[in-house]
């Protein structure tokens, strides 16, 4: 209902397996999920994980598995739209408290781990923005962000566990930016262009050149805004 494309596969089967490491894993046509999340109506409290865990599996159906990432450094931009749109979800079917209490909590976790550890820059392979000048303030110095951490931040085996963990964490809270910016409106119509340019590319020969819609990278993401 959010998205004005179809579901981009033939099929979609959800598998729950037992003692999985992860509660869920988005796979093309598939989600496995852990057998944890299931639950008789009884139990309320447990509806709200499970409704959300689930929703995010088939959200990463659209962006994760048919629009993937081009490069290592934008696997931050699939993550933030498939959990923006789990969030939109979420606060249909739960209300709008209950959403704005997950952002704001997310909110406190980034700032907490970026004041400890440092800034998360969710696409390393540029660099970031000089920061704006003033008539009567000139720019302070920029660090080398890298340096603050133990481990270097341009490939992803490099990266810490907890690092990725904050960073898609903060990936959806600039898709929440971007939205209060454009409008929730025109931030749904970018997705849809995309999608739409995916499923006629998944159409078409390889030697046409137009796979390449089938991959989202920051740069293009930034021209479509």
């Amino acid at each position: 209902e959010t998205l004005s494309n179809r579901y981009p596969f033939s099929c979609y089967k959800q598998v729950f397996v037992d003692e999985t490491e992860e509660d869920f894993k988005s796979y093309s046509t598939m989600s496995i999920l852990s057998t944890n999340l299931l639950h008789s109506a009884a139990i309320i409290d447990q509806t709200y994980l499970t409704r959300k865990i689930m929703a995010q599996a088939v959200a990463e159906q659209f962006f994760s598995c048919f629009i993937s990432m081009q490069n290592w450094s934008d696997m931050w931009l699939p993550k933030a739209i498939s959990q923006y749109l789990c969030g939109l979800y979420a606060k249909k079917c739960f209300g709008n408290n209950e959403y704005r209490e997950r952002i704001q909590s997310l909110l406190n976790e980034v700032v907490k781990y970026e004041e400890r550890f440092g800034g998360i820059i969710l696409d390393p392979s540029q660099a970031p923005a000089p920061f704006p000048e003033t008539i009567n303030s000139p720019a302070p110095s920029q660090k080398n962000v890298e340096n603050t951490f133990y481990f270097p931040i341009k490939n992803l085996h490099t990266m810490s566990p907890k690092y990725i963990e904050v960073m898609h964490k903060k990936a959806l809270l600039v898709m929440r930016m971007l939205e209060h910016r454009i409008g929730q409106e025109l931030l749904l119509q970018v997705f849809n262009k995309q999608l739409s340019l995916a499923s006629n590319a998944a159409q078409q020969k390889i030697g046409s050149g137009l796979w390449g819609h089938m991959l989202i990278s920051t740069n293009v993401f930034t021209k479509a805004i």
